[in-house]
Formats: structure tokens, C-alpha cells, sequence
């Protein structure tokens, strides 16, 4: 067999992209679309619209109204559902993003995504200095502490933020854990405004963490985008200075796990609603820092 070159795994072809760029046009709120405003949502001649959803209809992965021309999505597509994974696709469509974002700022990058009361941390690529400092993979973090946790709490509607504290309280866990809940609301409002959160000793004493959220294709907030460090070395200045970076990481982990697209960071996007039903906190978490083989402290 030929060997292929790198332009060979490039290479792609337009009208499958097309094609499958027609797919997703269709989702909760868009079930079914005629012709003509498939066509003029992909911006192709309409002709070439009609040769798609053809043979699309032809495969069995779309169907047509011959009276109406309406289209829809075919239930044939529902087999694909158990060849999906989310909860293990997630971390490995993600690690590639967080290991590039670890290499690029020398701390280490963190997947959250929500788990009741908490977020539950998935995925982690390490700093590649020798000290560092963070929560452990796998281990969950209640909703009110750090930034990882409150860039996922600030889209929860405001009702959500009263029935959490009524649950389970503000406990605190690291010397700046919030407990004033007018406080904490506060923040979360700044943090849908701006979608960055920052975080200093709330859960981990010494530590700085930085947050951004990630979205589906609806715009749903669906987990987090996390950065944590040393606070001697990720200091408040160099934290603000990267924003950008983390917002544009987001973005292309949202894109590429959810199909969210460029539009998903920014500032501007209304936050749907978080359908996540709630569960009961389970215990106290201890507070946990990471450290290299080569040094403990």
C-alpha cells in the first residue's frame, strides 16, 4: 500500500463537507428547514442544495417531504448514537488543546465538566516545571470554589446559585473561599459578562486558577476551561494578560468536542440556560496539591 504524505491527509473534499455541514444545520430549535433555507444558510447555489439533500435522502440520512420539500433529520442517524462515547470522547478530543495550552504558558492546563453540585476534573496536562500545583485528576470541586468551578456556576441560572447555597452552604476550603453568598453572586454575574474567572487560594492554599467555559453547538455551557499555578509564578498581571489565549483555547476545544463555533468566546453570546439537573454534594473534599516526584513541599 502507497505510503501517504502529509498533503494526502489534508487533502478533503468539498462536497462531503458540504454535505455534513448541511447535518448540523439541523438541531433542537431547527428540526426542519426547507431547500431553499438550507441553501441560503450554506450559501450554495440552490441546484447544488437539491443534488445534496438528494443524496443525503438516498442513504437514508435524511428524509424529504415530496408535497412540502421540507426536510428532516432521518432516525436511521440514531444508530450512530452507540458508537458514541461523550464521557471518554471528551477528554481525548480535548487533550491535544490542553497540552499545547500547558506548553504555551508552562502551567497546567485542566478539563472540568459539570457533576451536580461540583465539577468533576477530567482531564489534566501538566506544567512542565518542576513545582506545581493543582487538584487531582478525577477529583471533584464544589461549585463556589476556584475559578475552573465558577466558570461553569456563573451560566447556571440565578435561581440555580440560591437552591446551591440553600443545599449545601459556602463552606470554605481554602483561606479565600467565598462565604458571602451577595459576594459570590456578584462574581458570577462578572463572570458571565466577561466569561473569565480568577481565583486565588480558594481551594488550594498558594494556588492561582484561571476559568473560562466551554460550549455545545446550542450554546450551552458544558464544562470548563481551567489554568492553575503556583501563585508566585502565575501572578495576578500575568493571569489577566491570558485571557485571550485561554478564550481562544476554549473555543477550539468547543468546536472541536461539540462542534460549537468560532463565535462560542464571545462576549456578546446570550448564555442558554444549564440543563444539568442537581445533585446533593457528596462529603467534604480535602484540599490536595500536586507536586513533581522531584520535589515535595
Amino acid at each position: 500500500m502507497p505510503r501517504r504524505g502529509k498533503k494526502d491527509m489534508a487533502a478533503t473534499i468539498k462536497s462531503v463537507e458540504k454535505a455534513i455541514d448541511l447535518l448540523f444545520l439541523f438541531d433542537g430549535d431547527h428540526s426542519v428547514m426547507d431547500v431553499k433555507t438550507i441553501a441560503r444558510t450554506l450559501g450554495v447555489p440552490l441546484r447544488t442544495t437539491y443534488r445534496l439533500a438528494n443524496t443525503l435522502r438516498n442513504r437514508s440520512v435524511l428524509t424529504i417531504e415530496e408535497r412540502t420539500g421540507l426536510c428532516r433529520l432521518s432516525p436511521r442517524l440514531r444508530s450512530l448514537l452507540a458508537a458514541i462515547d461523550d464521557s471518554a470522547d471528551i477528554p481525548r478530543l480535548a487533550g491535544p488543546f490542553l497540552a499545547a495550552l500547558a506548553k504555551a504558558t508552562g502551567e497546567t492546563a485542566q478539563l472540568y465538566l459539570p457533576h451536580g453540585d461540583e465539577v468533576l476534573l477530567v482531564e489534566i496536562a501538566e506544567s512542565p516545571h518542576v513545582l506545581r500545583a493543582g487538584p487531582r485528576k478525577g477529583q471533584r470541586i464544589p461549585l463556589h470554589c476556584g475559578a475552573g468551578a465558577k466558570a461553569v456556576f456563573a451560566f447556571q441560572p440565578s435561581e440555580a446559585w440560591d437552591a446551591y447555597i440553600g443545599r449545601n452552604g459556602l463552606k470554605p476550603y481554602g483561606p479565600n473561599t467565598v462565604t458571602c453568598p451577595e459576594k459570590l453572586k456578584r462574581e458570577l454575574v462578572g463572570i458571565r459578562r466577561t466569561r473569565f474567572a480568577v481565583s486565588h487560594q480558594e481551594f488550594i492554599p498558594g494556588v492561582r486558577s484561571l476559568g473560562v467555559p466551554l460550549q455545545d453547538a446550542a450554546g450551552r455551557v458544558t464544562g470548563s476551561l481551567g489554568l492553575v499555578g503556583p501563585d508566585t509564578r502565575l501572578t495576578v498581571a500575568r493571569a489577566r494578560g491570558l485571557k485571550p489565549l485561554m478564550q481562544k483555547t476554549a473555543t477550539a476545544i468547543s468546536a472541536a468536542v461539540w462542534g460549537r463555533s468560532n463565535g462560542a468566546a464571545r462576549g456578546s453570546d446570550r448564555p442558554r440556560p444549564f440543563s444539568q439537573r442537581p445533585r446533593t454534594m457528596r462529603g467534604a473534599h480535602p484540599m490536595s496539591r500536586t507536586y513533581s516526584s522531584r520535589r515535595e513541599t
